[in-house]
């Protein structure tokens, strides 16, 4: 999941953005969840209640803020994605 926030001390997030990937049925990630403003809020809450990974990149919530939900990301933000997928990785 991505996010990004004008002021994360408040809870206040621009947007907020989550991926799915299932290898086996998708040939990219998918855009499942997504909101602007209190939604982004609660999107950021909830990821954060079930132990959902949450990675702040304000810039690349914004890019897949714009894919409809259940649609896979386009080719050209892939490398925008790995670098969320590095991030989570260097996490664990």
């Amino acid at each position: 999941m991505t996010k990004s926030g004008a002021s994360p001390q408040k809870g206040v997030y621009e947007c907020a953005v989550g991926l799915a990937y299932r290898d086996a049925e998708e040939a990219a990630p998918q855009v499942v969840v997504k909101g602007s403003g209190e939604r982004a809020d609660a999107v950021v809450r909830l990821a954060r209640r079930f132990g959902v990974p949450v990675v702040e990149k304000g810039e690349i919530s914004e890019l897949l803020s714009g894919i409809p939900l259940d649609e896979e990301i386009p080719h050209d933000l892939y490398e925008a994605v790995a670098l969320i997928l590095s991030e989570l990785k260097s996490l664990s």
